[in-house]
């Protein structure tokens, strides 16, 4: 055979080289490749990660979003409440149009409450309003709407129809003014837990 030396140390020579090929090989399958497999497996792991929590850094300003709108909404629904009487407020609020209908020289004509409704889904505001008439100096008919309109608590009037009624004996125009007055009412407490136990 040609191909293989004959000589002692040719031959040994060729044994090395073998045998550094077949190290190298050995190193290559069981060192080199596991490695760049698991750097490439790693490699993938660590973007998945990374968009993982990019998620969830937008999930966090998301929530935290949402926590700085339940807070303003909050603080919102606090004012409304110190601006809406209570059921128990509504005589004393009567009583004030009442009053200012009287220190103006009005003449109430007419005056219909109307029973309280549900004014929103969870039921804490009732809606109440009274249809009146009052005959009076036209003048004094828009200074008492603006009076009532001025009231600490939401009461929002509404004209619907002003006529003429005749004249003062000084000549003055008095008119008829048919109006409604309108104001929420926040709901007894015991109204609201019973919607609430009956929404769930």
């Amino acid at each position: 055979m040609a191909i293989l030396p004959q000589d002692q140390r040719q031959q040994t020579m060729l044994l090395v080289v073998i045998l550094a090929l077949a190290a190298g090989a050995l190193f290559y399958n069981f060192v080199h490749r596991p490695g760049t497999t698991e750097i490439v497996e790693l490699s993938d792991r660590v973007e998945d990660l990374e968009t993982q929590n990019q998620i969830a850094e937008t999930r966090v300003g998301n929530l935290q979003a949402l926590r700085d709108r339940i807070s303003l909404s909050e603080t919102q629904f606090d004012l409304v409440e110190r601006l809406v009487p209570s059921n128990a407020e509504v005589p004393a609020i009567y009583e004030a149009i009442a009053t200012e209908s009287q220190a103006l020289d009005l003449r109430l004509i007419n005056v219909e409450p109307s029973l309280p409704e549900p004014a929103d889904s969870g039921a804490y505001f009732l809606r109440q309003e009274w249809q009146m008439q009052v005959q009076g100096d036209y003048h004094s008919l828009v200074e008492f709407l603006t009076r009532v309109a001025s009231f600490d608590r939401i009461v929002r009037p509404h004209v619907t129809q002003v006529s003429p009624a005749g004249e003062t004996p000084s000549g003055r125009q008095l008119v008829l003014a048919a109006f409604g007055l309108e104001t929420y009412v926040l709901a007894p407490q015991g109204a609201q837990v019973a919607t609430e136990e009956g929404g769930e």
